[in-house]
């Protein structure tokens, strides 16, 4: 397999549960060596494409690849030993210790993994000797990763892989994303979380009611999602340039806070701040990606309205 080739290929696929449609006609590629996050909200269709990648369930309409080979439900388990999968609502069987489940992972798969294995244990720090079912759901989602990550997988597919986990937890598995990248592996994650999915992935994948708003790269995205600038002053009658969003004004004692989000020039914006009366402080940032990702929500709606 060189760079370019598509280990997942996602070509037009539309999937309804009766008359509810998840999916219309979304199609993406996600090429070896990629990092690729899927973000959207609660509703959005994330889930359901990972399980038509997956061959959990099929799809209406469509086709989907993974590793140049349709995915066909009956069939979909012989690719799986190809790659690594985790969810953060995945069910681990209760009546198993961590350790016997992981044991059981390792022993279905070729080659020698104790060496990873004993290196995953030792930064996610599992509970292995207690069964999984009388675990925090944190805990279980280490055993989850765990069982993702340690056979070695030319892909991972993980699912809101951080749910449950605490920061440390989470900054752990950041880590563990990015060491997977320069082995040359392949990963593609869902997520809530933006700002998470920029700081590791090259390229990310934005989702609104089971169609795909935007795929754009990290840098890309920063990008769009313009400067916060906040200005403090003593002139209550300071206006913000125009074409500018999410526009704030708070008084307080004798002074007047006047924040917003610009995406235009920055000579625009230098010339705007020049023109202040009585400017007492001045702060220019980038744009939180969260805010980036409503901001593009609306306009998809504003488009469809």
């Amino acid at each position: 397999m060189n760079n370019t080739a598509s280990v997942i290929k996602v070509r037009k696929v539309s999937k309804e549960f009766g008359a509810t449609v998840a999916l219309n006609k979304i199609s993406f590629n996600v090429t070896k060596g990629e990092i690729v996050g899927f973000v959207g909200a609660n509703g959005a269709g994330k889930t359901t494409t990972i399980s038509t990648i997956l061959g959990f369930i099929g799809v209406t309409s469509g086709v989907v690849e993974l590793f140049g080979s349709k995915v066909l439900p009956p069939t979909a388990h012989k690719l799986h030993d190809r790659l690594g999968y985790a969810a953060g609502d995945m069910e681990l069987p209760p009546k198993l210790t961590g350790y016997q489940y992981l044991s059981f992972v390792l022993h279905q798969s070729d080659g020698d993994h104790e060496e990873r294995y004993a290196d995953l244990c030792r930064r996610f720090k599992p509970q292995l000797e207690k069964k999984i079912g009388d675990l925090s759901r944190g805990n279980k989602q280490k055993i989850a990763l765990i069982a993702a990550f340690v056979t070695d997988p030319e892909l991972l597919i993980l699912d809101e892989p951080t749910s449950g986990l605490d920061p440390v937890m989470q900054d752990v598995f950041l880590d563990l994303v990015r060491e997977t990248q320069t082995e040359g592996k392949t990963v593609f994650m869902s997520s809530h979380y933006l700002n998470e999915v920029a700081d590791v992935c090259s390229r990310v994948i934005l989702m609104r009611d089971g169609v795909i708003i935007e795929d754009v790269s990290a840098k890309e995205l920063l990008e769009k999602s313009g400067k916060f600038v906040r200005v403090e002053t003593g002139y209550k009658a300071t206006r913000p340039p125009k074409e500018v969003t999410d526009v704030k004004t708070e008084e307080a004692n004798g002074i007047t806070t006047l924040s917003f989000v610009f995406k235009g020039e920055a000579a625009e914006i230098q010339r705007w701040i020049a023109s202040v009366k009585q400017l007492q402080d001045v702060e220019i940032s980038e744009y939180n990606l969260e805010g980036a990702f409503k901001s593009m929500y609306k306009s998809d709606e504003e488009k469809t309205s």
